[in-house]
């Protein structure tokens, strides 16, 4: 969500330019207030396009030949004998120190959108109680709305009521709801000509939905509140939007263009006057920005009625409404691969000094928590704190991105990979680090697996949901629900069912597996767990089922009933590396022995090897 989020920011900032632009040059309201409102428009469509940008660095640049490289990772599938007695459990300060500077500017994001939103909702609420007392603006004035109603072509037009404590007459609300305020104190100052023109400037706002842009606006500004397009949008879009109405008003309406000027004086100084004006959110009121007070009585003096936007005008936006559906996706270029060199081919003067060569800098690789191999061993997947990388014979790497994936599945071929997220990402990659296909499954993306014969691949995601897939292409073919907060999916090596397990780490002491038919849809078996499960791995022969929860207690079962072979209690990285990949390598098929108890030692878990 937040990567999609922040390219629709980057296509609104481009956005903004052409808006910005277009207010120079064109003295049409009705144009400006259509180029600002795109933007808004953008930051609140999802995407349904990618378009992929190979800008960002190269994740890996080979090394010349004969420069050592120190790993610091542990082997594939190798556990520590005492990694669950020697390593201390991490405290909630640790695991803050833990995040990068992504997760905490995703924090503040959320943070502060949460705070906008309270914010405003608490504005809506105090101000709807003070509707309480509105009363009704009384036979005259709802004499003049109908008129002026039926002269703008407004069928039903919304009710008018008579408030005190308001800074200016305002429209406010949405559907039937709607309706026009007008502040006490001020109608006793107007004349009757003076009062209808704001009047019909309140119900032009009606007949031009600008109420509904008021939501909108709502909207954007709570999820993006830190882009500066939104303020930039919401200033153009409100200027744009009073001046259209000024110009029904005046040459819509043949108001006198000098006691509609008056009237708008008189509303300033009303504000002026005013002890803390309320105006609540989403509410279409007066402007108080001098620029913009200078400009519209500039206008009311040579008001025209707004055009609507035809011809050539509307040719440009159309490729800018397209844009709405497009966002770019920021892909690693192609790693650049440096040739080896010769000391031999370098030529050295006779008599030269000799010199002394530093000693070549070893590179330390980042920690990687979990490994996945493909099939054959060619291909390795490496997942990391931030990152995803597969790597090849040559020791190249290529980031599986963007975003981080979940999960990730090799075919059996071995020649293809697919992975779960970030979101609701799916995407096929070839052993090269390509993407070849990318869908977006109902829900966020859990889990991802193929079939034994490689003719399906199945997508659990986080609503319980099954999705299978086309191997090739990611096509649709079938889909079914599970209930549960079901967290991994595993095939049997005859491809006709799965192993889905359950559990949540909010009741870490409930947990369970199940076994769906494929082709059928239907829960064939269910075998309860002392805790969460996090993955399972299945014996070639289909008879032995590996539980791992996720607290690190992994129990062997037989199959079909279900019968408790043994549990042991292991590391937890050991589950979390294998949820990583569906066929849960790194949990071992066979128990390991019984920890040893020594008198006066304490006991220790002996830890097995995965059989990776």
């Amino acid at each position: 969500m937040a990567h999609m989020m922040l390219g629709n920011a980057a296509v609104a900032a481009v956005l903004v330019l052409f808006a910005a632009v277009v207010g120079s040059v064109c003295r049409s309201p009705a144009v400006r207030h259509v180029a600002w409102l795109l933007v808004l428009l953008k930051l609140v469509t999802p995407p349904l396009f990618n378009i992929p940008l190979p800008i960002l660095p190269a994740p890996r640049v080979e090394l010349p030949a004969g420069q050592p490289t120190l790993l610091t990772t542990t082997p594939a599938g190798a556990v520590s004998p005492l990694a669950g007695n020697t390593t201390p459990r991490p405290t909630w300060w640790d695991r803050l120190r833990d995040y990068g500077a992504v997760e905490w500017a995703v924090g503040v994001w959320a943070a502060g959108s949460a705070v906008w939103f309270v914010w405003q909702c608490r504005r809506i609420v105090r101000f709807r109680r003070r509707l309480r007392d509105a009363e009704d603006a009384g036979e005259e004035v709802n004499a003049a709305v109908a008129r002026i109603a039926r002269e703008l072509g407004i069928a039903n037009p919304p009710p008018v009521r008579i408030a005190s404590g308001i800074g200016s007459p305002m429209l406010w609300g949405a559907g039937r709801s709607t309706v026009v305020l007008f502040p006490s104190e001020l109608l006793t100052r107007l004349g009757p000509e003076a009062r209808d023109t704001l009047l019909a400037h309140e119900l032009a706002h009606f007949h031009r939905r600008d109420h509904w842009v008021r939501l909108l606006e709502f909207v954007a500004t709570g999820l993006y509140w830190w882009h500066p397009a939104v303020w930039m949008a919401r200033a153009g879009i409100e200027a744009a939007e009073e001046e259209c109405c000024d110009s029904w008003v005046v040459a819509g309406l043949a108001a006198s263009p000098r006691r509609y000027a008056e009237a708008l004086l008189a509303t300033v100084d009303f504000i002026a006057e005013s002890q803390r004006p309320c105006l609540p959110p989403a509410a279409c009121g007066a402007n108080r920005g001098t620029k913009l007070l200078y400009r519209r009585l500039t206008g009311i003096m040579h008001a025209e009625r707004p055009s609507r936007i035809r011809g050539a005008a509307a040719l440009v936006y159309v490729p800018l409404a397209a844009a709405l559906v497009f966002q770019p996706v920021l892909q690693a270029a192609s790693p650049q691969v440096l040739e080896p060199f010769s000391v031999a081919s370098i030529a050295l003067p006779t008599n030269a000094p000799p010199t002394r060569c530093p000693a070549p800098r070893k590179l330390i690789e980042p920690s990687a928590w979990a490994t996945a191999r493909a099939p054959g061993g060619a291909v390795t997947a490496i997942a990391r704190d931030h990152e995803v990388v597969l790597r090849g014979a040559d020791g190249a790497d290529h980031v599986l991105g963007p975003g981080k994936p979940v999960a990730l599945a090799f075919a059996p071929t071995g020649n293809r990979a697919a992975t779960a997220g970030p979101g609701a990402a799916v995407r096929l990659w070839d052993d090269g680090g390509r993407l070849l296909a990318d869908r977006y499954a109902p829900a966020d993306a859990r889990a991802v697996a193929y079939t034994p014969d490689g003719t399906r691949l199945l997508v659990l995601d986080a609503a319980g949901g099954i999705s299978v897939f086309d191997p090739a292409t990611l096509a649709p073919l079938d889909r079914w629900a599970v209930d549960g907060p079901a967290n991994s999916i595993t095939c049997t090596p005859d491809g006709r069912a799965v192993v889905i397990a359950f559990g949540s780490w909010l009741d870490a002491d409930v947990g369970w597996t199940e076994c769906w038919s494929i082709a059928e849809h239907r829960k064939m078996a269910s075998y309860t767990a002392a805790s969460a499960v996090g993955a399972t791995r299945l014996s070639p022969d289909g008879r032995t089922l590996v539980v791992g929860s996720w607290d690190g207690l992994v129990a062997w079962r037989g199959l079909p009933q279900g019968d408790l072979i043994a549990e042991r209690q292991l590391p937890k990285n050991l589950v979390a590396a294998a949820a990583f990949s569906p066929d849960a390598g790194t949990l071992p098929l066979e128990p390991p022995p019984p920890p040893v108890q020594v008198q006066g030692w304490p006991e220790v878990q002996v830890a097995p090897v995965a059989n990776r």
